[in-house]
């Protein structure tokens, strides 16, 4: 770098927060996902048992993938009762 150049700085880019505080159903699709998924981990926790890595990184990617296409087509009903409940009544 020169000396006498000025670096200039790219303003502070929105974090995961800020782009999910704007879209409350987005917030609440993506909890439904996130729980989804967990709760199919633990269904296929002893079908995994004893199984290599590769195989095991494969079945979080695809459980992964089905839990949020799951919860984008409704799910079982989480998204809609936190959207339904909320105090602020924005959706």
């Amino acid at each position: 770098m020169e000396l006498g150049k000025r670096v200039l700085f790219s303003p502070n880019g929105l974090n995961y927060l800020d782009v999910m505080k704007k879209d409350k159903k987005a917030v609440a699709i993506e909890f439904e996902a996130i729980l989804l998924k967990e709760i199919m981990k633990e269904a296929f926790r002893p079908m995994l048992e004893g199984k290599s890595f590769d195989t095991k990184l494969y079945y979080d990617t695809f459980l992964e993938n089905v839990s949020r296409k799951l919860a984008e087509a409704g799910g079982i009903g989480i998204a809609k009762f936190m959207l339904d409940n909320l105090r602020d009544g924005k959706t």
